[in-house]
């Protein structure tokens, strides 16, 4: 009985809380804010190459830290497949439809994750999250590939020709687009691998998690 009661102890909870809803709910919420701040002033103060291709990156690295504290603070599983559903829904707020994809990215980083405790693993975490912002990243690409003529009409209503262009250009080129997604791993990695540096030394001694 003994024995059976310290693997409980030990066990690593699966359902969720309303406290670990409101919590992930609010840490995407501020992800997103970040996110669109990265965008913004990349688009007014970046060379189209380097807001193309790095900005993802730039806002896998800022945002990692606040992933990894979220994580560590639910720490269940079905994080990363909350955190797409929630990205998906306030990025359809805003309009872009083309965000869809990333619930599919969702899922393969979801299952990454498979294991008991994957959570607390910072490692584990850099790898699921990296599948998660290389979608984010793909979200400009892929319907480029299937729906082009789509896509440019919806484009054209906010873009320049010359904007289409350029856009396209680094979407459609493959080594352009590997750039981008090496990137976006770089800096999902280095994000989760600052922000378990962070969660060590300040979140869990202030015993915030």
């Amino acid at each position: 009985m003994q024995e059976l009661r310290v693997q409980q102890i030990g066990a690593e909870p699966r359902r969720w809380s309303i406290k670990d809803v409101v919590t992930c709910v609010i840490f995407n919420i501020v992800i997103m804010i970040v996110m669109t701040a990265v965008s913004m002033s990349a688009s007014m103060f970046f060379t189209p190459a380097v807001a193309h291709l790095a900005g993802p990156g730039i806002m896998a690295l800022l945002c990692g830290p606040l992933y990894m504290v979220m994580a560590g603070k639910i720490s269940k599983r079905g994080v990363l497949m909350a955190t797409s559903v929630i990205s998906v829904l306030l990025f359809l707020a805003m309009g872009l439809i083309n965000m869809l994809f990333l619930l599919g990215f969702g899922m393969i980083a979801e299952l990454v994750m498979a294991g008991r405790n994957s959570y607390r693993n910072w490692k584990r975490n850099a790898a699921g999250y990296s599948i998660f912002f290389a979608g984010f990243a793909l979200c400009a690409v892929i319907p480029l590939l299937l729906f082009k003529q789509k896509m440019i009409e919806i484009y054209s209503a906010s873009y320049s020709q010359e904007a289409m262009n350029t856009m396209f250009y680094y979407y459609e080129t493959p080594s352009m687009v590997a750039v981008m997604v090496s990137l976006t791993v770089a800096g999902s990695v280095l994000g989760c691998f600052f922000g378990n540096k962070f969660l060590n030394r300040h979140v869990k001694k202030a015993k915030l998690i």
